[in-house]
């Protein structure tokens, strides 16, 4: 019996701490990504690693990203707004079937939800 514990309990510890780290870090890393207008940061990373890009490609390409960029922020913010015509009927239409309580904690909800969505931005 000893010697089953032995073999287990690092087995144990080592996906205890797997999941620690799953469960902390990797809501971060996948907060750092926000949809809407591109990461030119992120993007270029990703071009140079998986292209090769020599230095001169990559300021290159940097530019080009950089020269875009306006255009689809505009892009992304004049699709923002029949999105939040819809997003506030939705949540109306939700309220309706809550009781007070429930009304309470979500418009709780939907203040965290526009915090985030401002943070992003």
């Amino acid at each position: 019996m000893n010697l089953q514990w032995r073999q287990t309990l690092p087995a144990l510890l080592l996906g205890c701490l797997l999941g620690l780290w799953a469960g902390v870090l990797l809501p971060k890393a996948a907060r750092q990504w926000r949809p809407g207008a591109p990461d030119t940061g992120r993007m270029l990373n990703k071009f140079t690693a998986e292209l090769r890009l020599d230095a001169g490609q990559k300021d290159a390409v940097k530019a080009v990203i950089d020269s875009y960029r306006e255009q689809v922020k505009s892009i992304h913010a004049r699709e923002e707004a029949p999105l939040a015509g819809l997003r506030a009927a939705m949540q109306n239409d939700i309220m309706k079937l809550l009781n007070p309580e429930q009304q309470r904690k979500f418009l709780g909800m939907r203040a965290r939800w526009t915090a985030r969505r401002k943070d992003a931005r």
